[in-house]
């Protein structure tokens, strides 16, 4: 089990680092971008990258669920399912893995990333996009602390 864990550990940090890319994107995209409001060709874009940020973040909790929950989310509420679970401890098995403020930050992505894939590029307006745009460098941050802790978690236990 430990030998599991530790290669989980590995796995999960990789994936941050992967992650950590979208930090950088955002940070040229607002120095592009300049004064928003973003015209329409941008909004695709911030949109684009907002999808990314929130595929990252599904992507890790996932693997978390998947490997050490041992059960994989299904039905129509999988997404919102995966966040609530990961943000609780299981006794006996895991801490949570993210925070309950981080959950509440993932959430708005969750949101948006439904919102980006059921709808028209054009459809998007500054207004919808600007606020998980501007939490984005925040959520990232405290993200990555908590993946980090839970990473620590892991090796822990494993020796």
């Amino acid at each position: 089990m430990s030998a599991n864990l530790l290669q989980l550990a590995d796995e999960l940090t990789a994936a941050l680092t992967e992650f950590s890319k979208v930090q950088q994107i955002i940070q040229d995209a607002n120095e592009r971008i300049g004064e928003p409001p973003p015209d329409t060709f941008e909004m695709y874009a911030l949109g684009g990258i907002l999808h990314d940020l929130y595929h990252g973040m599904e992507g890790i909790c996932l693997r978390v669920v998947k490997q050490i929950d041992q059960r994989e989310p299904i039905g129509s509420s999988w997404h919102r399912d995966l966040i609530d679970s990961v943000s609780h401890q299981i006794p006996n098995l895991r801490p949570a893995v993210i925070s309950e403020e981080t959950a509440d930050l993932l959430e708005q992505y969750r949101g948006f990333r439904h919102h980006f894939r059921h709808n028209y590029g054009f459809e998007l307006s500054w207004p919808k996009l600007a606020p998980p745009w501007r939490d984005a460098p925040t959520m990232i941050q405290k993200f990555i602390q908590d993946i980090e802790q839970f990473i620590s978690f892991l090796k822990m236990m494993s020796s």
